[in-house]
C-alpha cells in the first residue's frame, strides 16, 4: 500500500513558484549570478508576487569529489562556497534552491550523486537549502545494474528526511516512468513531460515548444493536488529567442497562451529568464496577479481541456468559493470566435456569474449561460468566474 512521506509534509501546498538558473545561464551559475538575481526577484516585485524560490541548476559542482568523497564546489564559479549564497537568499526573505543528478554524473559532466545520496543530503542541508531539483540521467554503457527510478527516488528522500531540514522535492526524471503514478507518494512535483523549448510547437532541438507539452501535461490532471503537482518543465516567457539552443522564441501572444496554460494547469511557476533584464511585456505576464490566484488556488485543482474543436481548446478549473476559471484558446492560425455554453460544463446550479477578464483585469459584466469572445491566433484569453 503506498503511503506519502516526503522531506516535509506542509510544503507545496500550491504549487511552488520562483525561478532557477538553467534555461538562460544552462550549467553556468555563479555566486554573484545568484546573489544578483536574488536581489532582482525583491526589486521587479516577483517576491510580493509569490515567486519565492532561488534555485541553482546544474553545473555548481566540479566532476570531482574529494578525498572523503564529498561534492566539490567549483572554485571559480563560487569561491566562497554556496553557504554566503543560501543566507544572502534568505535575507531577502526568498528560498534557495540546488541541483543533484541521479546518476553517476549530471547532464553537464560533473558528479552525480548515486552511492552518496546521505552524504549529498547533509551537504545540501548543511548548506540550508530548502528545494532539491534531483534530476535523473542513466548512462548505459557506464550505469550499474538493476537501476530502478523509483526506488532511487525513494531513497534520496528518506536521505533527506534524515537530515531533519525541510524540502521540496523536485523529482525530474521527465516522464519516462510515469511518475505521476508513484510521485505523489514521494516527492512534492515530478516533471511530467521531456524538455521544454523556447518555441510555439513541434520538436525543438531535443525538447518540444509549449503546445505540445501542454497537450502531455494536460490529460494528467487526476494526479495532482496540494503538495503534489504535475511539473510541465519551467517556464520559457521572456527567453525571447536570444538563445540558439533554447529555440526560435514565441510572440508575445504565444508566451500569453504558455502562462496562462500553466496556471490554468496548476503547474509550478519557476522562471527562466534574466529576470534583472525583463521588458514590460515581460513583467505583465509574469507579474499577472489574476492569473497567479488561479495558479495558487487553494482547492489545488489542475484544469483541464472540457471541448477541444477544430483549432481550438476550452479550458476550466475549479477555484475556491464556488468559482471557475474558463480558458479559451485558439490553436490556429486565424483570430476566431470561441464560444462556450455553461450547460455544458460541470458547474453548479447557479445561472448567474461575475465575470472578469484576467488579462484586462476588468469585469465583463454579469453571464448567464455562456461566454463568446473573439481571440486572436495562438492566443488564450483567461476569465474568472464568480456565482452572484
Amino acid at each position: 500500500m503506498n503511503q506519502r512521506r516526503t522531506p516535509g509534509d506542509n510544503l507545496a501546498l500550491t504549487p511552488p513558484m520562483g525561478w532557477n538558473s538553467y534555461n538562460t545561464f544552462c550549467c553556468e551559475p555563479t555566486e554573484d549570478l545568484l546573489k544578483e538575481i536574488a536581489t532582482a526577484m525583491v526589486d521587479q516585485g516577483l517576491k510580493d508576487a509569490g515567486y519565492i524560490y532561488v534555485n541553482i541548476d546544474d553545473g555548481w559542482m566540479t566532476d570531482k569529489r574529494d578525498n572523503s568523497g564529498n561534492l566539490t564546489v567549483d572554485p571559480h564559479k563560487f569561491p566562497a562556497g554556496l553557504l554566503p549564497v543560501t543566507r544572502h537568499i534568505h535575507s531577502l526573505g526568498l528560498k534557495a534552491g540546488i541541483y543533484l543528478g541521479a546518476g553517476l554524473r549530471t547532464y553537464g559532466e560533473k558528479m552525480g550523486s548515486y552511492g552518496h545520496e546521505a552524504q549529498d543530503a547533509a551537504f545540501i542541508a548543511a548548506m540550508e537549502f530548502d528545494f532539491l531539483k534531483y534530476d535523473y540521467r542513466s548512462l548505459p554503457d557506464e550505469d550499474p545494474p538493476g537501476r530502478d527510478v523509483r526506488r532511487e527516488y525513494e531513497y534520496m528522500r528518506d536521505c533527506l528526511i534524515a537530515t531533519g531540514r525541510a524540502m521540496v522535492f523536485s523529482i525530474c526524471e521527465h516522464g519516462r516512468s510515469n511518475p505521476w503514478e508513484w510521485g505523489p507518494f514521494v516527492g512534492h512535483l515530478w516533471r511530467s513531460t521531456p524538455d521544454i523549448k523556447d518555441g510555439f510547437d513541434g520538436e525543438i532541438k531535443w525538447g518540444w515548444g509549449f503546445n505540445k507539452i501542454a497537450d502531455i501535461n494536460e490529460r494528467l490532471y487526476p494526479y495532482a493536488g496540494p503538495g503534489h503537482w504535475n511539473d510541465p518543465d519551467m517556464l520559457i516567457v521572456g527567453l525571447n529567442g536570444r538563445l540558439e539552443w533554447q529555440g526560435p522564441g514565441c510572440t508575445y501572444e504565444e508566451y500569453r497562451s504558455h502562462f496562462a496554460l500553466w496556471c490554468l494547469m496548476a503547474a509550478p511557476l519557476i522562471i527562466g529568464c534574466d529576470v534583472r533584464f525583463m521588458d514590460t511585456v515581460t513583467r505583465s505576464i509574469l507579474l499577472n496577479r489574476g492569473l497567479i490566484a488561479v495558479n495558487q488556488d487553494p482547492l489545488g485543482i489542475q484544469g483541464r481541456v472540457v471541448q477541444r474543436g477544430q483549432g481550438y481548446d476550452i479550458w476550466i478549473k475549479k477555484l475556491m468559493n464556488n468559482a471557475w476559471a474558463i480558458g479559451l484558446y485558439n490553436r490556429s492560425e486565424e483570430a476566431r470566435i470561441i464560444s462556450v455554453d455553461f450547460r455544458d460544463l460541470d458547474f453548479s446550479a447557479k445561472k448567474l456569474y461575475k465575470c472578469t477578464d484576467l488579462w484586462q483585469n476588468t469585469e465583463v459584466g454579469i453571464v448567464k449561460e455562456g461566454l463568446s469572445q473573439v481571440v486572436g491566433s495562438h492566443d488564450c484569453l483567461v476569465f474568472r468566474l464568480e456565482a452572484v
